[in-house]
């Protein structure tokens, strides 16, 4: 079958790979739509946990091709998407409901082959049957969602806060999108891109900011005490270090972005100390990807504006280009 294999840093091919079988308790997926995402960026360039060579691509969805022979849920033709973390539910963590944190953590298009290819094979207990009402393409936004869903989850918003979000990308946008149906009483969107903001007060977003040097003041404008939430959707650690000073005392600063591991940024401890902070991580999901196809399916998020581009797999470098190069580029999809 034909895959773009990430063979190391930097460096990729579309080639020809053997056609995986399926496991018992596995599930066999024709990959119909698989989104490039910042983490797959961060794999090719060597700053994630994998390793080369490896078939990347962990938001899909597509229809079922064949099954293992102790599957029970799924047959030939359905249409389906899937939860890309593979837990033990063996091990401390999971067994303490820490289950994005597995002692054995697997991920289909990380540790193992993932959608960039024709074929994927998944755990049954990873796979969710794809409502005939959503597309393929809108299938493969479930991953970003139900990440998105335990960082809205994690933030501890309460009904009335303010929320301020820098980076109007499509996690930015599901972000304010799911933050306002919390109960926020403001959402702030800030971002370099004009039509991206555009689109992110189009959605709903209260107020939107050019980041153009004099975005400080613009946002203290807004809110002088601050912001009870200030979410970091960039992943880029010079834009994190400056975020947590517009969090109010007692506020959230949630890291929602992927930073390049190693990366450093810089705190005053004392004002983390004396403004009572709270610093939040969001990791991948814990169990929210039924959460996000109930929302896609009962139309509560929209998501067919966040697809800015598709492309087929053999002009994969275009797709790849358009997402390193384009600052307007929402969310570029691989189709099949």
């Amino acid at each position: 079958m034909l895959a773009c294999v990430f063979e190391g840093k930097n460096e990729w091919q579309i080639r020809e790979i053997p056609e995986p079988k399926p496991l018992p308790h596995e599930v066999l997926i024709r990959v119909k739509a698989a989104g490039i995402c910042g983490t797959d960026i961060h794999i090719l360039k060597g700053e994630y946990f994998q390793d080369f060579p490896i078939v990347a691509g962990h938001e899909f969805s597509g229809e079922v091709v064949e099954v293992g022979e102790k599957v029970t849920q799924f047959r030939l033709g359905d249409r389906v998407t899937a939860d890309p973390n593979i837990f033990c539910d063996r091990c401390y963590y999971c067994k303490i409901n820490k289950n994005n944190h597995c002692l054995n953590l697997q991920a289909v298009g990380v540790t193992r082959g993932g959608a960039f290819a024709e074929l994927v094979p998944v755990p049954e207990k990873c796979v969710f049957p794809l409502s005939s009402r959503l597309t393929f393409e809108e299938g493969a936004l479930a991953e970003p969602l139900a990440c998105v869903v335990y960082g809205v989850e994690r933030s501890g918003i309460r009904p009335g806060e303010k929320v301020l979000i820098f980076g109007a990308g499509p996690i930015g946008l599901l972000l304010a999108t799911l933050f306002r149906a919390s109960g926020a009483s403001l959402v702030v969107m800030v971002d370099v891109s004009e039509k991206k903001l555009h689109l992110a007060k189009n959605l709903g977003a209260d107020e939107v900011i050019l980041a153009d040097g004099r975005e400080g003041e613009k946002i203290r404008k807004i809110a002088p005490q601050g912001f009870e939430i200030v979410v970091d959707a960039t992943g880029i650690p010079a834009v994190m270090e400056r975020e947590w000073e517009f969090v109010e005392p007692d506020g959230t600063f949630l890291l929602f972005g992927v930073a390049p591991r190693g990366s450093k940024i810089s705190l005053d401890p004392y004002e983390v100390f004396r403004k009572d902070l709270h610093i939040i991580g969001s990791f991948a999901v814990k169990k929210t990807m039924q959460y996000s196809l109930n929302m896609l399916e009962g139309g509560k998020v929209e998501v067919k504006n966040l697809i800015s581009a598709t492309y087929p797999l053999r002009e994969f470098g275009k797709a790849l280009e358009d997402v390193l190069t384009n600052p307007d580029h929402l969310k570029v999809q691989i189709v099949f």
